[in-house]
């Protein structure tokens, strides 16, 4: 097994987290939403944010997004512990699969290290504070 951070290191959950309204534990519960099928009106109606809000998080995580946070979820897992890669849970969507993975990292990474953070601190911090995909200019 792979023992990541260096000895002595710690993911810096705080710097890496996006600045945002909204913490990354509600838009990781608006992604699992999405990745699960749920629609933006019904997500936003159980997280009690405006609609407009989820639609937007939800258009930041266009396909290639959901690679990229995939590719890094495959690359947590072999530095972690390569095991999560082995039958994951089936999940509908690429996003769905991401998720899954990072959520495993995340939970591993605090059995091994003792890490107090919450998993979705931690797997905000795995993404590198970009769950979401920087907006577009227009």
């Amino acid at each position: 097994m792979a023992v990541w951070p260096a000895e002595g290191a710690s993911l810096e959950v705080g710097a890496l987290s996006a600045r945002r309204a909204d913490p990354t534990e509600v838009v990781g519960h608006a992604l699992a939403a999405k990745a699960a099928g749920s629609g933006f009106r019904a997500i936003a109606a159980q997280l009690g944010r405006p609609a407009s809000t989820v639609r937007r998080w939800l258009r930041r995580v266009p396909e290639h997004h959901a690679q990229w946070l995939y590719r890094r979820a495959v690359e947590h897992c072999a530095r972690i512990d390569r095991e999560l890669l082995v039958r994951p849970a089936a999940q509908p969507t690429l996003l769905g699969h991401a998720l899954n993975l990072l959520a495993g990292v995340a939970v591993r990474y605090r059995d091994l290290f003792g890490d107090p953070n919450p998993p979705w601190s931690l797997i905000g911090a795995l993404s590198y504070g970009h769950l979401l995909a920087p907006p577009l200019r227009t």
